[in-house]
């Protein structure tokens, strides 16, 4: 028995010991993400990173968003301006945060604010960061109507450490998302099952939908031969054949937020005014020569059967183009995050035209 007692004496004695270490770690990393004062509580709730619009990113340059939650736990309002924070870096150089607002009014950062006593705001805060480097976040409030409010100000300032590898960048996984969208509705390929991959739009669905219109739109090409619906499927699929095996498409943010993005796609893909009609038709007449006595409807029907017939034939030797109407850096599509999936706004609306544009390079630059 007394064997037994001591054997649960150690044991307690290392579960009072790993408890107080458990504390303390749950301390110190609660240390990490809140500081208080004599008037505020704050916190960073949590963080991304964000590609604002006409600002420069790269491989170490990032621009980092935190969600910053600050209390007011003064008697007295409280006025919070997003000039009150700042980041100082290991060497102590401060950066200042950055006024962002996205273009679809789908992100804003901090403005002013008054707060109340016991009340609480909870605003994102952007900063550009380096990649690697140890910050800081700084929060010194404005201090209005208190009683010496140089030393009160002193009191109210909060030092928060702020670890980069904690916070996302979505980034790359949201251009691999507009790629398998771009790839499996304009292109054919088959959708690929993977949970990182994983869109909110019915993929199947509007890969059909893009095929029944392409369909549709070349069949509205002929004027005297009636083509049939297997024959214009051939040519819309060895299309998106040459797209896939010798297309290129490349992507640049033009803004990207927790909740929205902004990519602009620019194709290089086989265009029907680029395929070689005049080599079709000198071919047809070389085939059929004699055969017509004079120019009538026969002689156009023909010719429409004998370009529909060469067609996918000549599109795999086409070569590839950007559309010439196409601004330089491409087509710009939007996609959204519901439900905590990434969605294209693939719908018809007349705030959607780039969309509808890039659709129309795809199918050949045929219009609907």
């Amino acid at each position: 028995m007394k064997k037994f007692m001591k054997v649960l004496l150690v044991s307690s004695l290392v579960l009072m010991v790993s408890g107080c270490s458990t504390k303390e770690k749950a301390k110190s990393e609660k240390k990490e993400e809140s500081a208080q004062s004599s008037l505020v509580d704050l916190s960073v709730e949590d963080g991304a990173y964000i590609v604002p619009m006409d600002k420069t990113t790269g491989d170490d340059v990032k621009y980092l968003s935190l969600n910053v939650k600050v209390t007011n736990k003064s008697d007295k309002k409280l006025e919070v301006m997003p000039d009150d924070f700042a980041l100082y870096d290991e060497d102590g150089k401060k950066t200042s945060n950055e006024d962002i607002y996205s273009s679809d009014d789908q992100f804003k950062s901090m403005s002013y604010e008054s707060l109340s006593e016991d009340k609480s705001l909870t605003e994102p805060i952007v900063f550009q960061v380096t990649k690697g480097k140890k910050y800081e976040l700084h929060y010194k409030p404005t201090i209005f109507n208190l009683d010496d409010a140089e030393d009160e100000s002193k009191e109210a300032g909060v030092e928060l450490k702020i670890d980069q590898t904690k916070y996302k960048d979505e980034t790359e996984e949201v251009e691999k998302l507009a790629d398998h969208y771009i790839q499996t509705v304009f292109m054919g390929a088959e959708e690929k099952k993977d949970e990182k991959l994983e869109l909110g739009n019915d993929l199947a669905k509007e890969k059909q939908e893009f095929k029944d219109s392409s369909i549709k739109c070349l069949k509205n090409e002929f004027e005297y031969y009636e083509p049939s619906t297997p024959e214009l499927e051939k040519v819309i699929t060895e299309m998106q054949n040459t797209n896939k095996n010798k297309g290129k498409v490349t992507y640049k943010f033009n803004e990207f937020y927790p909740n929205f993005a902004s990519i602009y796609v620019r194709p290089e893909v086989v265009l029907f005014d680029n395929v070689d009609s005049e080599a079709i038709g000198n071919q047809f007449a070389n085939e059929n020569e004699g055969k017509y006595e004079e120019y009538d409807d026969a002689l156009d029907r023909d010719i429409e059967k004998y370009f529909l017939q060469e067609l996918p034939g000549k599109l795999g030797s086409s070569p590839i183009n950007t559309d010439p109407d196409m601004d330089g850096e491409g087509y710009k599509i939007n996609l959204e995050k519901k439900d905590g999936k990434w969605q294209v706004k693939s719908e018809k609306s007349s705030n959607n035209y780039n969309f509808a544009s890039l659709t129309q390079t795809f199918r050949g630059g045929l219009y609907e």
